[in-house]
Parts: C-alpha cells; structure tokens; sequence
C-alpha cells in the first residue's frame, strides 16, 4: 500500500484533496486562491477544504477584515510530521482496539 492509498482509505481522499492539502503545505491560503490555482469553482474547492477540515489534516482560521468589517478564512495544512505521528497514534489505536474486540470472535459466531 502506499501513500496515497493510505489518504483514501483513512480519509475517503481523493486525488483532488491531496492536490489541494500539497498546495497548502507551501503556505496558507484563502478559497479564491485556491481556486485560481486548481481551475475549479469555489463551491467545489469549498467542498474539499470541509472535509479536509473535518478529517483533521487542514486547519481553518479565521480573519477579520480591516476598515470595513467582516471576515474570511485562510485554510493551513497540517505539516506532514505532525499529521504522520497523529496517524501512526490513530492506528496504533484502532489495532488495540481490534485486537481486544477479537478476543470475543468466538462468543460473538457462537451465540
């Protein structure tokens, strides 16, 4: 398995999310960038940027607009170690847990 694999299958990526978690490990970046760089529409790059969010390897901050109110968000990407000990963390986990869960295989065809 490589890596790629790996982003599909902890976090259902696709090519189009890692493209856009690369484009952001070179620095932090607004939607309508984004967008320009991609050659996609913001609802689609919107779309990404929420689940890379929620799957926890893009972070969101949020902007205020000076003189003149309101705000926008600048989207950072997790750096790759940091992302790399948190998996190593998750599966190390899910393996304990596996592993216990197991123990009961028996019971549980029996019953």
């Amino acid at each position: 398995m490589d890596c790629e694999n790996v982003f599909k299958c902890l976090f259902n990526a696709g090519k189009r999310e890692i493209e856009i978690y690369k484009i952001l490990l070179k620095g932090s970046k607004r939607v309508d960038e984004i967008c320009k760089i991609v050659g996609k529409d913001r609802s689609t790059v919107q779309r990404i940027l929420n689940k890379l969010v929620k799957c926890k390897i893009v972070r969101r901050e949020k902007r205020i607009i000076k003189n003149g109110g309101g705000y926008y968000f600048i989207y950072k990407a997790v750096p790759p170690d940091k992302l790399k000990k948190w998996l190593e963390e998750c599966i190390e986990g899910w393996q304990k847990e596996m592993k216990e869960a197991l123990k009961n295989l028996e019971e549980f065809i029996i019953s």
